[in-house]
């Protein structure tokens, strides 16, 4: 009985070992390493394209499949769409926090004429959030290498009716660069605000933690929160900028 199963294996090779899975005939597999925005390389570079594009940007790849010459034509222009990415990322990421409050007080606003820096925000709030007086609280400055966090925490004097210090936290997971059509554009990853307001006997905290998507040196209001009543709030506003 052993020879006769000997023979049968002899004459049918094939079904001593594993079958390679089929594969589409004239196509190859390609993984391209980037070092930032895989998806978004994927998506401007495959417009219009046959290649079968798959991106992760956890991994930082694009895997690619297609006709050879499909797949070293789309390969290439990724290549050159994450070298402009890297240039722009291998800057530090600048950002300035602002704090604003607004307010139904009947005490004059001095913010629009003597802060110009925040003044076409405060332009837009009137707008939204029609507050008789805005004024400018703080500014808090991070900075930061791609890809690594920043923070930073202080004391704020005292406003509206607290005389007490108040004391804030401002940070970031890490700060993300990519480019497109329209520019760098600055991806925070878990930005936190916090601000601890002493009210009477007790402490208040009033703050925002979100993701966050800037175009470089683009002024953006990322939150709102209500203090002490309806007719008071905070606002934080961002800008971010690439630098050497």
């Amino acid at each position: 009985m052993s020879k006769t199963v000997l023979l049968f294996l002899c004459l049918f090779p094939a079904l001593a070992r594993p079958q390679a899975p089929a594969t589409e005939a004239g196509t190859i597999t390609k993984v391209v390493r980037v070092h930032t925005g895989a998806r978004n390389l994927a998506s401007v570079a495959s417009g219009g394209s046959p290649v079968d594009v798959r991106a992760d940007d956890v991994l930082k790849a694009i895997v690619l499949r297609g006709k050879p010459a499909d797949v070293a034509a789309l390969e290439n222009t990724i290549r050159e769409l994450d070298s402009a990415s890297s240039n722009l990322g291998s800057k530090n990421v600048e950002l300035t926090v602002y704090l604003l409050s607004g307010s139904g007080s009947s005490s004059p606003s001095a913010t629009e004429e003597k802060l110009p820096v925040v003044a076409p925000v405060v332009k837009q709030l009137r707008a939204v959030f029609p507050y008789s007086n805005y004024q400018l609280l703080s500014t808090m400055l991070l900075r930061s290498g791609e890809g690594t966090p920043a923070s930073t925490s202080g004391l704020l004097k005292g406003f509206g009716n607290s005389a007490a210090p108040s004391h804030y936290e401002v940070s970031y997971k890490a700060a993300r660069v990519s480019a497109d059509e329209a520019g760098p554009s600055i991806h925070l990853m878990g930005f936190h605000f916090v601000l601890r307001v002493a009210i009477g006997p007790s402490l208040f905290d009033a703050g925002v933690e979100t993701d966050v998507d800037l175009r470089d040196g683009q002024k953006v209001v990322v939150g709102k929160s209500n203090v002490e009543t309806a007719d008071s709030a905070l606002f934080v506003v961002l800008v971010a900028k690439l630098v050497q």
